[in-house]
């Protein structure tokens, strides 16, 4: 899919819980460098009590990156704009992408053909990446495959962005990178399974397993995480907790289900118990179910979570 930065049309809203009829359909190229929120940019930029900083950010417009809505679902997407957003955050102190102290994102990202644009979030220090993708039916595909490429370069990016619904907050960069000519990502990262000691560094015992996974599943509920929206991957997070827990981890797969706006119980059993008796139907190992969440989640939070 070939689509102009300027002619691609997103959904603005004026706030970020603002109401449907509220919504209105402008360029992405306005909403990336339009001067008309400067004010409102610098003022979060400007503020150093957290409290003020958040009210303020929370108060600015916001936009969807990848098309237009009714109302911001999947089931509200009118029109995919042909294009990926990136958030790639600066926070030090969480240890998230050091690699940006000092460094010009925006200079070295015109070696990639695939960037459209690269200016400063609304916080200022970290960065926003716009990517035109070659078909918006594999959105969440090119995310994990630019999310691989991007960590093997030192930076880790939201892995929120991988959501076509992604809403993002508007900024202003004085000297944005912009490309006309990008080239649309076409790469996706094929699914494979994958080790244990392949995401956390080492093998794990039972007993270090069940915790890990009930770590996991504690801190999705908490933060009401879903990282079972995309069906494949739902199918190999049961595949995985049936081969490694058997019958005991039915209520795993509930729990981490039931984080999904559309969950039903009749159905998790019924997939569940299907994969504990035809096992070769979706062969899954535990540290896939490990891979998938330190994807959705973010690698910083997977990282910390403790068994």
């Amino acid at each position: 899919m070939k689509a102009s930065l300027f002619k691609a049309k997103i959904s603005l809203l004026p706030c970020v819980n603002a109401d449907d009829s509220e919504i209105e359909n402008i360029s992405l190229g306005r909403a990336l460098i339009a001067d008309t929120w400067r004010a409102q940019v610098e003022a979060v930029r400007a503020e150093k009590d957290p409290a003020k900083r958040k009210a303020l950010k929370a108060a600015l417009p916001c936009f969807t990156p990848s098309g237009t809505f009714t109302h911001v679902s999947r089931a509200g997407l009118v029109r995919h704009s042909g294009f990926i957003s990136l958030d790639i955050d600066y926070k030090p102190e969480k240890g998230i992408n050091t690699a940006l102290a000092g460094y010009d994102l925006k200079a070295a990202i015109s070696a990639v053909p695939n960037v459209a644009y690269c200016g400063h979030s609304c916080g200022g220090s970290g960065y926003v990446v716009i990517v035109p993708i070659a078909d918006p039916a594999k959105h969440r595909e090119y995310f994990r495959a630019l999310a691989y490429h991007f960590e093997r370069a030192g930076l880790e990016l939201d892995p929120a962005c991988k959501d076509v619904t992604r809403k993002r907050f508007v900024s202003w960069d004085a000297d944005p990178y912009i490309n006309t000519a990008a080239q649309p990502w076409a790469l996706t990262l094929p699914e494979r399974e994958h080790a244990t000691r392949e995401t956390l560094g080492r093998d794990l015992d039972a007993s270090e397993t069940a915790a890990k996974v009930e770590a996991v599943i504690k801190s999705c509920e908490a933060n009401r995480w879903d990282i079972t929206a995309n069906y494949a991957d739902w199918m190999r997070i049961l595949a995985a907790l049936a081969s490694t827990f058997g019958e005991a981890g039915r209520d795993y797969a509930h729990r981490i289900s039931a984080l999904y706006s559309g969950y039903q119980p009749a159905e998790t059993d019924a997939k569940f118990t299907s994969l504990l008796r035809h096992p070769a139907d979706a062969p899954a190992q535990i540290g896939t179910f490990f891979y998938i969440a330190r994807q959705e989640i973010g690698k910083h939070d997977f990282d910390n979570l403790g068994l």
